[in-house]
């Protein structure tokens, strides 16, 4: 009977053990912040709401694999309520000193954003390295950039002239309603020409990008959005560009299918410390970070290391009968996992 009960207690053990560890990212403890949320400016949810709308925000895939995630509400601005919600939570983190080994940060959409003032203001909210140290961001979907659906949403809003029935559609179909004057929240910081002056001080955390150019809202907002996009978010923001461009791709010797060919309409260069190391021709913005198989990735930037993390994807070279001669570069049984599947595996492995 002793035995027994003493290997029942070893598979506990053992369980707990996997449990803890599947928990973390490379061994290192995971931040979550989510993306906008449209239904934060009609519902305007207390603090306490946040949280479990930011819980479910990440509970297809990530929200297993943190330790903390961050709430904010879309309602606010990035400079006013947003900044006193994710100071607050990061004064208590530095204060329980989860993160004094150093944290990695994931992120979605606007949470790209969001990190990016959070990171700059640091030291000046009073929070030492010492007690809140981040090693890199994972940045899915990232909208530091802006979209130019916050442009049509503003322009709905105030009914610019220039407005036609297919935006109003887009944003209704974006949103869920319709934009009131004055009542947008964060979506004023998402316009582009703001959402580019927003510190945009260089960082020496690592941002690590992982982009798609799929279909969402059923391809209706697509047409609003400045060159390839994920039907939110366009390349010129995800792939952490410096210059608000009409691009094809984050790659000039790769397509977002993994084509390798030059590419013409692509970023020359990215921000400082930016790193975009897979793309998802079939991946949409929500695919980004739940469990949906969305095709295939193809690798921009591979085999190096940031932050205390190893990208190594396993990829593989061929020619394809849709190429015309040219090879493409894949990530190899990459179209069985959803991308942030393969994105964490490939980090723990």
């Amino acid at each position: 009977m002793e035995i027994k009960t003493i290997k029942v207690i070893a598979v506990i053990l053992i369980t707990l053990t996997a449990f803890t560890v599947e928990a973390k990212l490379a061994g290192k403890n995971v931040i979550l912040i989510h993306g906008f949320r449209s239904t934060d400016i009609e519902d305007k949810p207390n603090n306490s709401q946040l949280q479990n709308l930011a819980n479910q925000y990440w509970s297809a895939y990530w929200g297993s694999k943190a330790e903390k995630i961050f709430y904010w509400s879309s309602a606010d601005r990035i400079s006013g309520g947003i900044k006193n919600k994710i100071k607050s939570q990061v004064q208590q983190m530095a204060n329980n000193r989860t993160c004094a080994g150093g944290c990695v940060i994931v992120t979605h959409s606007t949470g790209d954003l969001v990190t990016r003032y959070m990171l700059r203001n640091l030291g000046g909210w009073g929070i030492s390295s010492n007690d809140f140290k981040v090693l890199a961001v994972l940045d899915f979907a990232g909208a530091g950039g802006g979209t130019e659906i916050a442009d049509v949403a503003v322009g709905v809003s105030e009914g610019s002239g220039w407005i036609n029935s297919a935006q109003r559609a887009a944003i209704r179909t974006f949103m869920g309603f319709d934009p009131q004057q004055g009542q947008l929240g964060v979506l004023y910081d998402l316009q582009p020409n703001n959402a580019r002056n927003i510190a945009t001080n260089n960082s020496a955390v690592p941002r690590i990008r992982f982009v798609g150019t799929g279909i969402e809202y059923a391809g209706v907002t697509k047409p609003f959005i400045k060159g390839s996009d994920d039907s939110v978010v366009p390349l010129h923001s995800a792939c952490g560009a410096p210059a608000n461009g009409n691009y094809d791709s984050c790659s000039r010797s790769i397509r977002p299918n993994g084509k390798i060919e030059p590419v013409s309409k692509a970023p020359s260069s990215l921000w400082y410390n930016h790193y975009v190391v897979l793309m998802g021709e079939k991946t949409n913005h929500s695919q980004t970070i739940n469990t949906s198989k969305s095709g295939n990735f193809t690798t921009v930037v591979n085999n190096f290391s940031r932050g205390g993390l190893t990208f190594d994807f396993n990829t593989f070279t061929e020619k394809k009968w849709w190429s015309w001669g040219k090879k493409v570069r894949w990530v190899r049984d990459g179209s069985k996992r959803s991308m942030s599947d393969n994105v964490f595996l490939t980090l723990n492995n």
